[in-house]
């Protein structure tokens, strides 16, 4: 019998994977439910990871307060991140809160 499930990524939890100085840093591909912090821990700028919805658009959050809107990181890892992310698309939206390395989709109003 095949173990092939063991190395699926459906198991494992959200979480902040690197922290880069800048956002051209960043890395060009993401690792599934991975994401990237700008800044510092004491000092956030963006988090920056794949949308979770089947399109995987880049997602880009303002994590510096003195900007608005802005977000905050509850925990690293897993991740936590408060309020919800709420994008609209081209004929698309993707709503949903990040808690405990999960994620929890909104139904859109």
């Amino acid at each position: 019998m095949a173990k092939r499930h063991l190395n699926w990524p459906w198991w494992r939890k959200w979480r902040i994977s690197a922290t880069v100085a800048s956002v051209y840093d960043a890395p060009d591909r993401l690792r599934r439910k991975q994401a990237v912090l700008v800044g510092t821990l004491t000092h956030p700028k963006w988090l920056i990871f794949n949308c979770p919805c089947r399109r995987h658009h880049r997602v880009m959050i303002n994590l510096n307060p003195a900007q608005r809107p802005a977000w905050n990181v509850v925990k690293t890892s897993p991740l936590t991140l408060t309020p919800s992310v709420d994008e609209t698309l081209v004929g698309s939206r993707c709503h949903y809160i990040v808690h405990n390395g999960r994620i929890h989709w909104t139904s859109s109003s």
